[in-house]
């Protein structure tokens, strides 16, 4: 027997009221939102430290006493800035794509449960009760 069974089969009255609202998304779209952003800012630091390190710009940028290897190196530093960078962005598109289609579903829900009638039963209490939802 679960948890929230009543012995004999019965449902409880909170069972009867359909499905539950569904999750809004509002934390994944935030969470999608930073890191989509931050992963952009990476791989454009990635970039920018990948093209300051080639040959042709490496001994501008860091002197003229920078070796071949330091430059090998950095160009290595840049690289994985970009696919870390790339990866956070893509994470982020990942998250805010699912956070929006659980806002969409979630408005959806609203609209279609705007209005609610039910007993109103309890101790004393007898009636109607109305609901409204926007």
């Amino acid at each position: 027997m679960e948890e929230s069974e009543v012995p004999g089969g019965y449902h409880e009255a909170m069972d009867l009221r359909g499905d539950d609202e569904p999750v809004d998304g509002d934390k994944k779209v935030t969470l999608g939102s930073v890191l989509f952003a931050l992963g952009l800012i990476q791989t454009g630091g990635g970039v920018s430290s990948y093209i300051t390190a080639t040959p042709r710009f490496c001994s501008g940028v860091y002197g003229s006493g920078v070796s071949e290897q330091t430059c090998a190196g950095l160009r290595i530093y840049g690289i994985v800035g970009i696919a870390f960078g790339g990866l956070m962005a893509a994470t982020g598109a990942t998250f805010l794509g699912w956070g929006l289609i659980e806002r969409q579903r979630h408005r959806k829900w609203m609209r279609e449960r705007g209005f609610a009638v039910g007993p109103l039963l309890g101790p004393g209490q007898r009636g109607l009760s109305l609901g409204f939802r926007f």
